[in-house]
């Protein structure tokens, strides 16, 4: 009797955490992503053209605020007046796309404009796990692990995460076929992504949805092959 009843406390507490994060915590029958993996290149996007349309647009960005920014002021003078010695300037803005990166006329070396963008700081992270990826599924939890990084995350489970500028919800589950992970920052770009197999179930599919923030969204989808190479090993980092 007490059994059954902890077994019914246990599933409507998954029921309910299902509901507030607006995922399942029970993947759907025969479902199952676990398994050794490696990223296919060829079928995947290139993320090199996804950079470079975010710099386009960060330049873009750099032109505009330039062109609209009023002249500096200098004191003993005008707008651009000499101002002799003692001149002091506005202060720059801070920003991810403050003028210093824009690399001007004479400026030297241009900096990256994306150099401080959170969207290109979220998508690096995502890039730098590499090319393996393990996947462990059980009921309770899903393990992503890299090989150099392992990361966690239970089915219809909510959590507050560390992020860039501060921290983000985290709410992760079963949305249909897909294993889903949403990371929703207080301040900062939203992170989505998705894990799912193909229609063939030959492959992994990843989705990463970056955005909007500073620029327009990004989506890369990546596709993983079945593998039986051994990811590099590390002393791994936890997420």
């Amino acid at each position: 009797m007490k059994a059954g009843l902890a077994a019914g406390a246990a599933l409507l507490a998954a029921q309910l955490a299902g509901c507030a994060t607006g995922f399942k915590a029970d993947a759907p029958a025969g479902v199952s992503l676990a398994g050794a993996w490696k990223l296919d290149h060829a079928l995947s996007d290139d993320p090199q053209v996804v950079i470079d349309k975010m710099r386009a647009e960060a330049l873009k960005e750099i032109r505009r605020a330039s062109e609209s920014q009023p002249p500096p002021m200098t004191r003993g003078g005008g707008p651009g007046g000499a101002g002799g010695a003692g001149a002091v300037q506005q202060p720059e803005a801070e920003g991810p796309f403050s003028p210093d990166q824009s690399g001007g006329p004479g400026a030297g070396a241009r900096a990256d404009p994306l150099r401080r963008s959170p969207m290109m700081h979220a998508l690096a992270r995502a890039l730098e796990r590499g090319d393996f990826l393990t996947v462990r599924q059980s009921s309770d939890e899903l393990v992503l692990d890299y090989g150099t990084s392992v990361r966690s995350f239970t089915p219809g489970g909510h959590s507050v995460v560390s992020a860039e500028n501060g921290v983000a919800d985290r709410t992760s589950g079963w949305d249909g076929h897909r294993y889903v992970i949403r990371d929703k920052a207080q301040m900062g770009p939203n992170v989505v992504e998705s894990y799912e197999l193909s229609p063939d179930g030959k492959h992994l599919v990843e989705t990463l949805h970056i955005g909007p923030y500073e620029l327009h969204a990004i989506e890369l989808k990546r596709v993983y092959d079945h593998t039986t190479e051994a990811a590099p090993r590390e002393l791994p980092n936890t997420d």
